[in-house]
């Protein structure tokens, strides 16, 4: 599946967006400037916005998730997930704090940007059966503002590993349950009350081995 957000409308095949507070959606506009998808976090303290696909896809099989993402231009008081989760409409994000890792999902893995815990750092945040491990801050990546990210990630029955630009950047043996079913997921979070931060996301390509 690839989705570019070319179009009139977008895909039917979305499920509801994961949204709570005020202002906070998920929105796709015709026709605008180099196509994107919109998640709004909202004016609320700790307001959201999530979106994913079908929950159906498995590490014991194997998945790619590529995304193209584009930052705000003020990132304080900002989270962002970028990853996969079990759930679209059950959890408020995969993990609750990135420094000291714990979780929101029972199980998945995402890139999670967090300026309660550091003010440009990245951390790859892996959760298997309710079990969480991370790898902290990743050397050499910074979150800037107004800034294009291409970042993908690769399960591998309980293995996951991050790319940034085609690079490798982080890697956890124990991600996630290869047998669970998961979806891949984008997220914004707001960190403070009346502070609403917009992550575009220009596109997203999954794909998995075919049998």
């Amino acid at each position: 599946f690839e989705d570019a957000f070319w179009g009139a409308s977008l895909n039917v095949i979305y499920p509801s967006a994961k949204t709570n507070g005020a202002s906070a959606a998920r929105t796709f506009t015709a026709t605008n400037a180099n196509h994107f998808l919109e998640l709004i976090s909202g004016t609320d303290n700790a307001g959201y916005a999530g979106t994913g696909l079908d929950v159906s896809m498995t590490g014991s099989r194997g998945v790619l998730l590529e995304t193209v993402i584009r930052t705000p231009s003020a990132i304080t008081t900002m989270k962002f997930e970028v990853g996969f989760n079990d759930s679209v409409s059950a959890n408020a994000g995969v993990i609750n704090a990135k420094s000291t890792p714990t979780a929101l999902a029972t199980d998945g893995v995402a890139l999670v940007f967090d300026t309660t815990d550091t003010a440009t750092g990245l951390s790859f945040v892996g959760v298997q059966s309710g079990a969480v491990a991370g790898t902290g801050d990743i050397s050499g990546v910074t979150i800037e503002v107004s800034t294009t990210y291409r970042f993908a990630i690769r399960i591998e029955g309980t293995a996951a590993s991050a790319y940034l630009n085609g690079n490798w950047i982080a890697s956890l043996s124990s991600a996630v349950t290869a047998a669970t079913k998961l979806t891949p997921w984008v997220f914004v979070q707001a960190r403070t009350h009346a502070a609403s931060r917009t992550l575009q996301l220009h596109k997203w390509r999954i794909s998995q081995p075919a049998y």
